[in-house]
């Protein structure tokens, strides 16, 4: 006799094994979109690693991660980089004196390629890749041996010569070498590329005649990060807000004073990634930072 219908036991054969196969399927999907998402991650950073390195050969040197655009205004080294992938209306709008709110919602306005795929924080100025502001202040890293170490200085108008003491980093001046020294990376608990009192005179930690090092540490956290020859500061670190992370599986990105961007083990050696973001290894050595 001719059977018409499943059983009720092949029926449940069936769903398992379209179960089974969903299990296996479904993992290897995300790991694709993963996948996807840091390859964009990475052409991102490759591509803002161009524009820091842009403005730096025009501008003879690097942008500060705080900057005075105008007689006033005090902004990130974000906004300096705007004109340097097609950005200039915000770029305009953020270095007038006084924007209105209106154009201040269009120049912070959500910007897809300061925000990693695999992240995407909500809200304006938002942003998850991170400069480099150079070793941490602590012990025997103080103004005076800490600067040269600092690609990515404070450069609001203060009463010292931003032209001499505290002069921008030059490109072709790394003793490492540009394809060795990381300019940017990522992070996780990046804030905001702009604050409305980032002013000349706030945050107070501003650069002086004796202490040209003093660095904003709110203004780090949203927009840097630092290094020193601690486990704390070690990518995907869980214990400072201030270091490279990021949502991709054991792994950062990180863009170099070259131009390019590379994956890098979030595991790596800490004398390795000290290596990597310090701009004289030699001078780190002579200060005892492990290099």
């Amino acid at each position: 006799m001719k059977r018409s219908a499943f059983t009720l036991v092949e029926l449940l054969v069936v769903i398992a094994v379209i179960a089974i196969l969903i299990a296996i399927l479904i993992p290897s999907v995300n790991a694709a979109r993963e996948y996807a998402r840091r390859n964009l991650c990475l052409t991102q950073q490759r591509s803002l690693a161009i524009a820091v390195v842009t403005y730096a050969k025009e501008y003879d040197g690097l942008p500060g991660y705080l900057n005075q655009l105008g007689t006033t205004p005090v902004h990130s080294w974000v906004v300096s980089i705007f004109p340097m992938f097609a950005e200039n209306k915000r770029y305009d709008i953020m270095k007038n004196n006084s924007p209105t709110d209106g154009e201040l919602d269009q120049a912070t306005a959500p910007l897809s390629s300061l925000l990693c795929p695999s992240d995407r924080p909500a809200g304006n100025a938002r942003l998850n890749y991170v400069a480099n502001c150079g070793p941490v202040a602590s012990g025997i890293i103080n103004g005076d041996n800490a600067l040269p170490l600092t690609l990515f200085k404070d450069r609001r108008r203060t009463p010292i010569d931003l032209t001499s003491i505290n002069k921008k980093f030059r490109i072709e001046d790394i003793p490492d070498g540009t394809s060795n020294t990381i300019l940017l990376s990522e992070n996780v608990d990046a804030g905001v590329w702009y604050l409305g009192d980032w002013t000349a005179f706030s945050p107070n930690e501003l650069p002086t005649s004796t202490n040209i090092y003093t660095r904003s540490s709110e203004a780090v956290a949203n927009i840097g990060f630092v290094w020193a020859n601690q486990a704390a500061y070690a990518p995907n670190s869980s214990t400072s807000g201030a270091r490279p992370s990021s949502r991709h599986p054991a792994t950062i990105i990180a863009a170099f004073a070259d131009g390019s961007a590379r994956v890098l083990n979030d595991n790596i050696a800490l004398t390795e990634w000290l290596k990597a973001v310090c701009p004289d290894d030699e001078k780190a050595r002579g200060l005892g930072l492990g290099l």
